[in-house]
């Protein structure tokens, strides 16, 4: 299942034809809030300004959520973004770290930093990036935050210089609203610096489309990993790219 952007620039978790064992998680999980909550199919519909039908479906795993739809329902059940989708996966596999099992016993402390605006995805990727031992995983929203702290360390100053930027590529500059091709001048600005350009860039996108996977290799990008739903093989996706850069090949010792 993929995350793919609806036109109001909220992604959606939808799946292209078949529903997966993700949405029948979500939505049980979903239905066991509610009922902690003492609250019926029509108390959420009002409150949230949508049909009972239509939360219904999120129980029942046959219609996607919208991210912006489940921040605001977790929001009303009183439920943290981050501690839902552990328990999702939790469900899905009893536990998610069965990755772990290949991870090296590297104990230097390692830097990412994820540059994603949306907060399923970003809630996705921390947990698929923190099955690594002696990693800090540190995220911001926009390409104006994530160039505050790479080049001014504005944000966070005592951060060090990361291993390994992921940038979603349809992101905002600065405001609420993604931009289409904002990840891709982001990128060509951190290649043209020259206190940046070592960084390796991992770029995570929905879209497979071979001009936009050209333009993003053309402007330096270190990977291009496509979001997947499916928590186990992105999670191994990601922490084979981090393996890469941090552990397999040698870059210079001083990057800034």
């Amino acid at each position: 299942m993929r995350l793919q952007a609806d036109v109001s620039g909220s992604k959606l978790m939808r799946a292209d034809i078949r529903r997966s064992p993700m949405d029948d998680a979500i939505g049980k999980k979903l239905r066991e809030a509610r009922d902690r909550c003492g609250l019926t199919l029509s108390d959420v519909g009002k409150k949230l300004g949508v049909s009972y039908q239509q939360i219904q479906k999120y129980e029942q795993g046959g219609s996607k959520v919208a991210a912006s739809a489940l921040y605001n329902i977790l929001r009303l059940y009183g439920i943290d973004l981050e501690i839902f989708f552990e328990d999702v996966i939790s469900h899905i596999h009893g536990d998610s770290c069965h990755v772990r099992k290949w991870l090296s016993g590297n104990n230097t402390v390692s830097t990412l930093l994820v540059v994603e605006d949306n907060p399923a995805d970003e809630a996705i990727t921390r947990m698929a990036l923190e099955v690594l031992p002696n990693t800090n995983v540190v995220s911001v929203h926009n390409t104006r935050q994530m160039l505050d702290v790479l080049r001014y360390k504005k944000l966070c100053a005592s951060l060090p210089t990361p291993n390994v930027v992921f940038l979603d590529l349809y992101i905002p500059h600065k405001g609420e609203r993604p931009e289409r091709y904002e990840g891709i001048r982001a990128l060509k600005d951190i290649k043209r610096d020259p206190s940046t350009r070592m960084i390796p860039v991992i770029v995570l996108t929905n879209s497979r489309e071979d001009d936009l996977m050209q333009q993003a290799y053309d402007s330096g990008a270190a990977g291009y990993v496509c979001k997947s739903m499916q928590f186990d093989s992105f999670s191994e996706h990601l922490v084979r790219c981090v393996k890469y850069w941090t552990e397999t090949v040698a870059l210079p010792s001083k990057r800034n």
